[in-house]
């Protein structure tokens, strides 16, 4: 009484194979020119022509029409409004307006016709729209600065499409930077002076950050960077003298000639308390060695330093960071002396 069931099985029809999907109709057009349509670097309002050459190759007539256009095209219909013989070639223009777009574009005219066999066709091209606004560099720097020395740098700012460029300081620059903005219709200029007298002792280095505001809505805002370097004839080293423990009460204070040839150290000064110059060489060498004393637990002084090749002294700051004034554990502490200066706005 068991057999039956699994001869039924046996006897069971095999299911149906599965259908085979249509088979899409050969294309019924040939594009005679270069595709997809390369209309290369394209200004923020400069209007563009794209061109496509389409031959039949169906045995009758048959005509076009446009379902969709991407964003800024525009199309004649008129171009269409006849039917496209077999054998016939035309040229199918469109208007590309880039009003808006920005960067590598990819766009396409979609067609439709009136035979239900054919697919669809797609007409593609793509362009690079250049931005309205354009700075000659983003970053620069005013390299070696003498200490006497006032080095100035421009950042040269140009706008395509006709409208005035206005620009504005977005950020207030260091007290140490000056700053002008110079306009000139289409395009404007932000002079950037460095001032180093005007810098803190132990300066020698800087990044600063800039900030421009411009009146075109798709850049309304850049960021500029700006480094320097000030040389002096005698590099310290550290440029600041930083004790960070109680234990540690002596640090040495290098002093090396730049430009290789001796030099002496005329006199020393301390600018508050706290420290003491133990000794100061007074033969010439390239290279001069200070020794330095923390002897109380005041926060900073500033050691001047008066040397025979220097027009003006070289200031040293020194820095007693008492562990007992530090941060309770867990909390951020503050960022530790640099020797490089880097001074940053914030919009």
């Amino acid at each position: 009484m068991f057999i039956l069931p699994a001869l039924l099985l046996l006897q069971a029809p095999a299911p149906a194979p599965a259908a085979k999907p249509a088979a899409v109709p050969p294309a019924r057009i040939e594009l005679t020119t270069p595709f997809p349509v390369h209309l290369g670097s394209v200004g923020p309002k400069e209007i563009r022509e794209a061109v496509f050459g389409i031959k039949s190759t169906h045995d009758r007539p048959f005509r076009f029409r446009v379902l969709d256009l991407s964003l800024g095209l525009r199309l004649d219909e008129a171009q269409l409004a006849a039917p496209l013989q077999p054998g016939e070639v035309r040229m199918v223009r469109v208007q590309v307006d880039p009003a808006g777009l920005e960067g590598f574009i990819k766009g396409a005219v979609r067609l439709g016709t009136d035979d239900p066999a054919q697919p669809n066709y797609i007409l593609r091209y793509d362009m690079a729209v250049r931005p309205e606004v354009t700075v000659d560099a983003a970053r620069k720097s005013l390299g070696e600065v003498a200490p006497h020395e006032s080095p100035e740098l421009a950042f040269r700012f140009r706008r395509e499409g006709g409208d005035p460029l206005k620009l504005a300081l977005a950020s207030e620059p260091p007290p140490y930077l000056d700053a002008e903005l110079v306009p000139g219709g289409d395009a404007a200029e932000l002079r950037v002076t460095l001032r180093p007298t005007r810098l803190k002792p132990g300066v020698g280095a800087g990044l600063d950050v800039l900030k421009v505001a411009t009146n075109a809505p798709k850049q309304p805002l850049f960021t500029l960077y700006l480094d320097w370097r000030v040389v002096l004839p005698v590099a310290p080293e550290p440029s600041r003298v930083v004790f960070t423990d109680l234990k540690t009460t002596l640090a040495a204070l290098e002093l090396t000639s730049r430009d290789g040839k001796p030099f002496r150290i005329l006199k020393t000064e301390l600018e508050g308390r706290g420290f003491q110059v133990l000794d100061a060489p007074e033969t010439e060498a390239t290279r001069q060695v200070l020794r330095i004393r923390r002897t109380g637990k005041e926060a900073e002084a500033l050691l001047v330093v008066h040397c025979s090749n220097l027009e003006q002294p070289l200031k040293v700051p020194l820095r007693f960071l008492d562990p007992k004034l530090r941060p309770a554990k867990g909390a951020v502490p503050p960022p530790p002396p640099a020797e490089e200066h880097t001074h940053r706005h914030a919009h």
